[in-house]
């Protein structure tokens, strides 16, 4: 036994030691990005307002010498907010094993999202978006551990575990805890896991994803999951994506309520523009569509204007997420 588990340690010193990794210092970066625009509401009195948001992003990285790379990264909005100040947080470390990070991020479900296209910042869209919102990915922003393994042969897979799902607000404590198992509770432990896979064959791109979260609060219900799906070529991109909780309302009694969306959508880059719209509805009978268009074109690098409209005729069921039934931005997005 004992030569075995000398033989066994000899090997897996010689294969370390024939591994040469270079250490690379922590070193700090600033990058971020200005949104600023028009933007025209219907419902708001059929006014046109003026559109500024961005955000500041202070990263971190560096490599040990055994090969392990540390990151990580503060967002901070650039303008007041009163509900949360510091968007996404995290602190990471990878290797050959994949990754766990801590801090605030999007769910493990969310991140592995497919088949949905947006504008730039996602200012323009048919699904998530920010006017005139009828449906959107459920799972924001909480303080969580995960683990996402390392991509094989185009395969990555991640899940995460956070103690407080209400968490990641104004006056947010440095130590999150939590309820642990009480139905109800709103500030019960969440959980998420999702998966994608993304392949190239004779120049035709496709891309599948699917996620699943779920909670203690009666919120989650049954928890909520999505699947979907694009393929691309020469430019031009098409995509489906079905979220169980896609659309939420307030039923009689003044409960939430979630019903299930499917969206269809397409992408076209040429050059130096990208046209993209698409369609969401959902499935259970509420008959409420969203629709988008948009045109952008890069100015320079790193600097894109955007034309968008964006509808849908949710009238009386768009209780929840309020937009615009009509809606038209027009705006620069500039990315350092």
């Amino acid at each position: 036994m004992k030569k075995v588990l000398f033989a066994s340690t000899a090997l897996v010193a010689a294969s370390l030691g024939s591994a040469s990794f270079a250490a690379e210092p922590i070193t700090g970066s600033v990058g971020g990005y200005m949104m600023m625009g028009l933007v025209y509401m219907e419902d708001q009195g059929d006014e046109i307002g003026v559109l500024r948001d961005g955000e500041i992003h202070l990263g971190w990285k560096g490599t040990s010498d055994n090969g392990l790379t540390f990151d990580g990264r503060v967002e901070l909005e650039a303008h007041t907010q009163a509900g949360d100040q510091i968007d996404e947080n995290w602190a990471r470390v990878s290797g050959t094993f994949g990754s766990v990070m801590i801090g605030s991020d999007d769910s493990s479900s969310n991140a592995m999202e497919k088949g949905v296209f947006y504008g730039p910042g996602s200012r323009v869209g048919y699904w998530d978006s920010f006017y005139s919102v009828t449906y959107t990915s459920m799972g924001g922003d909480i303080p969580v551990i995960r683990y996402t393994t390392p991509n094989i042969s185009g395969f990555t897979a991640s899940v995460d575990w956070g103690p407080n799902s209400s968490a990641d607000g104004v006056n947010d404590s440095n130590l999150v805890f939590g309820g642990y198992g009480a139905p109800g509770d709103t500030d019960g432990q969440r959980w998420s896991v999702g998966a994608k896979y993304e392949g190239e064959i004779d120049g035709v791109g496709f891309g599948v994803g699917a996620g699943y979260l779920d909670g203690d609060s009666d919120f989650y219900d049954d928890g909520f999951w999505h699947v979907g799906g694009e393929i691309s070529y020469v430019g031009f991109s098409l995509g489906v994506h079905y979220d169980s909780a896609g659309y939420q309302y307030v039923g009689p009694a003044g409960f939430y309520n979630t019903v299930g969306t499917i969206s269809v959508g397409a992408q076209y880059e040429t050059g130096p523009w990208t046209f993209g719209g698409g369609w969401a509805t959902n499935t259970e009978g509420r008959d409420v569509n969203n629709w988008g268009v948009w045109a952008t074109y890069a100015i320079a690098p790193g600097v894109t204007g955007t034309l968008g409209y964006e509808g849908n005729d949710a009238g009386e069921y768009n209780t929840v997420y309020a937009g615009s039934e009509n809606v038209v931005t027009g705006y620069l997005r500039v990315a350092f």
